[in-house]
Parts: C-alpha cells; structure tokens; sequence
C-alpha cells in the first residue's frame, strides 16, 4: 500500500526549498554554460580560465511585440559579433520573455541564431491565428477554479502577438549541454506590489526551468509543480504545470491600457463566440485599434456593466450607468432597470450590490438565451474584470511554518502574479541577487517613455535593499528626448551596468525622428508589425550592439578577476 501512495500523482512530497542560495540544478547549469563561455573569450582574446570568468547578464526589458522583436535583433547580433556565448543569464520581463519563450523551444537555437530571427519574421507575419484554439483554450481555463484575467488575455491578445499556441513546459526546457545562456522569466506579486513599498524585495517572482518563487523571501518551488495545492511543503492536489503561452501571458500582462484591452477581449468573445460572429482575430484588433467597438445592444450592456461594477465599487454614482442601461434594454429587461433606476437611492449598500448582482445575472442571461456554456464563460469574465484577477495560483507556502518566511506569506491559499514591468520594466533585482554573483550587466532596454528610467529605479531599489549598485547621475530632458546608444555605470565593488536604449540618436538622428519613430512603435499599438517595420526594429536593435562591440569587450576584461 505504501508503495502504491508514493506512486499516485497526488501522494505528499516534498518539493518546497527554503534558502537563499542558487538550486544545485542552476549551479550544476551555470557551471557547465562556464565552460561555453570560457571557449568564446579566449575566441575574443580575453584570457580566461576555469578560475577567471565573469559572470555577464543580459537584460531584455518590457514592451510588448516591440520588445519581442528587438530582443531578438538585439540576440543576433551578439551572435553576429561572437559575444553571445558570453552570456551566462539571459533575463526578460513582459514582451522580452515572448522572444525566450519562443528561442527556448530550440535546444540548440544560439548555435543557429540567423535561421532562428528568420523563422519568428516569417511567423509574425506569415501564420494566421486559429479562432478553434482560442475558443477551446478559453474554455477550458475558465471552469479551473484559479482561472483570472491571465487565462483570458493569454489566450487572445497574447496569442494574436505571438501567433504560436506553444503548449510545452519551462521545466521540460532541458538544456543538458547548456549551449544558450541560462533563461530567467521575471513576473512581481499583485499584492504586495499593491500593499508594500515600490521597492520591497518580496515583490518579485521568478521563473527558471528548475524553480520558481520569491527570490526575496528565499522560497522556491519544484517549476514542474507550481501551480499545484500544498500545504505545509508538501503536495496534496496535483495540477498541470501552466503551459509557455500561459507564462507569456502571465509576463507580459500590462500593455496600454488594460482596462481597454479587456473590453477588447469582452467585446471579441461576445461578437465572435456568442453570436456565431466569424470575424478573424486579427482584423478585430485592427478595428480595436482604431477606437472601433461592436456598438450593438448585446456588447454596450456589457460595457455598460463593467462600468456599472466599477462604480459600485469604487463608491462613485451609478445612476447615470443605470440610466443608460435601462436604454439598451426592451421589455421585461426595461422594466427590471427601470425600477432598480426608480428606486436605487432608497437602497442601502447590501441591497444594492444584489441589484447589481441581479443585472449582472440579466445582461449575461441575453447574450444567447441558449449557450448555457457562452453565459456563464461571460459571467466569469465579467466578475474577473471587475475584480482584476490576474496571475491566480495556489500559493506553495501556505501554512509552511519557517523562521524566515513571514506569517503573511503563508497565510492566503492563493498568490496573484502580474507583469514585472508594473514595478520595473527590466528585471535587475533577479541579477542583482549576491549569489548569482553577476559582475556586468547589460541592459536592452526596449521601453517607452523615459529611456532612463529603469537604471534609476534600480538603483533605488539597491539602495533600500543594501546591495551594491553603480551611482546613476540625473539626465536632462534633452538628452531623455534624443539619448546615445550606450551609457557605462560603474562603481567601486559593484557590477557595471551597460544600457542600452532602443531608439537614440545613433540609429535614429535628432528626437523629432526618435520621437516620430516611437508613434510607430508604441506599447499601446494591439496591431501587428508589418515585415518592414519589423525590420526597422530588428536593424535598430542589432545597430545598438554592433555599435558598441568594443566597449562590451573592454568592460568584459575589466571585469576579470586579477
């Protein structure tokens, strides 16, 4: 009997690791990828041994499908320029990690970069979305009882960018030789995010192929188990590990503006599923772009009633929404609006959240009188939205008593995980950590708006946290507008950081052309690239390392142990 519960999916092991320190299986990676990167300095004429060799970061930042591209114009042409081997981590947060996802599905895709950049171009612009995939895929998440946002905006917006259902695991990302650099997917914690300063080290999560968890806190989970319940350490409901279309949706959950986004997704579920509509995908994002929404009664009651639980919530007047629902309803929908309109300042707050509760119960109940599966996958994400539930998984601490995790970390059965790009749009906390002992860091940096922004807000985060990390002098706001293509910070007893902003006036010219080339290019943009544009953003990219080869080098010597 023994023997048979040790087999069963569900029988109780241990898969939490409480500690600060690497996993062996990281260490056991990084110390064979050494060998990799030893072989790549010598090639450059950079004396290098077993006992000598520097620990080097590449940060991918956020920004969507511009991120995605530009990450992976910025990877081949390390290629180009034989410093990709030189690499140890490879770290991404939001659009970046959709580049790795992608990368990572070949073994071998450092060795082949050139074919690897030409098979994402060709399928950017060449596959067409599959409506079936995301219809089954919606589904099914929504009847999982962690089902959030995520699942939703993973399986639409998400999708539509990257155009691959890639239905693998980050733990079946085995790399036994390590020819890529080793790959860490950065997302932070809702909640604390919500509730803790900006810069709290228990904001951020991690992903590796080996674990995941709260680099912070020192608390990691088995990644092939993530997502399953346990209590106290150990395993007592199994689950699936979340596939990558799922992880990169979980990454890169904050592009534009969201509140939009989803009534995008709300708006492309009722006109396409709910009633029969056959509109492709991508053709709705276009028109979504444009300001252009399904004006017919079905999908302005349902705007309406987001509205309408936004207000509740937030304590503003409903009366005005109330009112304009009441005018996209006929007959016995009239009525009901009509006296909830009638006499809703009479209400108190407990009758008037069942009145908002019986509309909710009325507009999803009309979208298709008989699609019973089509009113309640609404209702789901109506309640999701208004709530904005994103990122829901077990929480694998819960109840495991520890000296150095905090009650308020075990306690909840559930964590939230949302875009990393909320707190800082390049993930430095995750190489910052003293026991990857990262000496150089150099950072793609692919967002829009202030170019300087995530080197600075890195370096409050090492100073509130006590961790070494370069001085960043103040910038003016001409050169914010019209910044160079490589900036150096050093420091006594720190890790140099190289940053690299995307569009400077290196490969772009003065800031009336940066700025004219960032209106093409913005987050905010749901519409895919075309091929030249992509080219446009893969010649930037690759300009910003081809350009600045020879400081790489000479910032890879200094960094070498005397």
């Amino acid at each position: 009997m023994d023997n048979q519960k040790e087999k069963s999916p569900t029988s109780r092991r241990k898969t939490v690791r409480v500690s600060k320190s690497l996993c062996e299986k990281e260490v056991a990676s990084v110390q064979q990828r050494q060998a990799t990167v030893i072989k790549c300095l010598q090639k450059l004429s950079i004396p290098c041994d077993a006992t000598r060799v520097p620990t080097i970061a590449v940060l991918g930042s956020g920004g969507g499908n511009r991120a995605m591209v530009s990450l992976m114009g910025t990877l081949s042409e390390m290629k180009t320029q034989n410093l990709l081997d030189s690499i140890l981590y490879l770290c991404g947060v939001s659009g970046s990690t959709w580049c790795m996802s992608a990368l990572y599905k070949d073994k071998e895709w450092s060795s082949q970069v050139e074919e690897t950049e030409k098979k994402m171009v060709k399928t950017l612009t060449s596959e067409k979305v599959s409506f079936l995939k995301i219809l089954g895929r919606i589904t099914e998440a929504a009847w999982d009882e962690n089902c959030s946002l995520t699942d939703f905006w993973a399986g639409t917006l998400v999708y539509s960018f990257v155009k691959k259902e890639d239905k693998l695991h980050l733990s079946s990302n085995t790399d036994e030789t390590m020819v890529n650099p080793y790959p860490i997917y950065a997302v932070v914690d809702k909640w604390r995010l919500n509730n803790k300063d900006q810069y709290d080290k228990g904001i951020w999560f991690e992903f590796t192929r080996h674990e995941a968890g709260y680099p912070g806190y020192g608390a990691f989970v088995d990644t092939s188990v993530f997502g399953s319940r346990l209590m106290a350490g150990e395993i007592t409901e199994s689950k699936k590990e979340m596939d990558m279309l799922y992880l990169q949706g979980l990454c890169g959950s904050a592009i534009g503006n969201m509140r939009h986004n989803i009534k995008f997704m709300i708006d492309w579920i009722i006109h396409s599923i709910f009633r029969g509509g056959t509109v492709e995908l991508e053709n709705r994002i276009m028109s979504f772009e444009k300001g252009v929404h399904c004006d017919c009664k079905h999908c302005t009651a349902v705007f309406l009633l987001l509205e309408l639980h936004e207000a509740f919530n937030s304590g503003k007047d409903c009366k005005s929404i109330l009112h304009s629902l009441m005018a996209t309803q006929e007959g016995e929908g009239y009525k009901l609006m009509s006296d909830i309109f009638e006499t809703w300042e009479e209400k108190i707050d407990e009758e008037q959240n069942i009145l908002v509760s019986e509309i909710t119960d009325f507009v999803c109940g009309t979208i298709q009188d008989n699609d019973v599966e089509g009113r309640k996958l609404l209702r789901k994400m109506c309640t999701l939205y208004t709530k904005w539930i994103w990122g829901t998984k077990f929480n694998f601490m819960r109840e495991l008593l520890h000296p150095e995790l905090p009650d308020e970390l075990i306690q909840d059965e559930t964590i939230h995980l949302i875009d990393a790009g909320l707190s800082n749009n390049c993930a430095y906390p995750l190489v910052l950590r003293a026991e990857r002992n990262v000496k150089l860091i150099l950072s793609f940096d692919f967002s829009e708006g202030d170019p300087f922004l995530t080197v600075r807000q890195a370096a409050e985060y090492s100073k509130k946290n006590n961790i070494s990390f370069p001085f960043i002098p103040e910038v003016s706001e001409e050169e914010k507008a019209c910044p160079s293509d490589c900036y150096i910070y050093r420091g006594k007893n720190t890790p140099t950081v190289m940053h690299f902003p995307l569009f400077n006036k290196v490969n772009c010219g003065d800031a009336e052309k940066i700025k004219k080339t960032w209106k093409i290019y913005t987050t905010a943009r749901l519409q895919n690239y075309t091929k030249k544009e992509i080219e446009v953003l893969l010649a930037a990219s690759k300009s910003n390392v081809r350009n600045n080869r020879d400081k790489i080098i000479t910032e890879i010597k200094k960094q070498l142990p005397l």
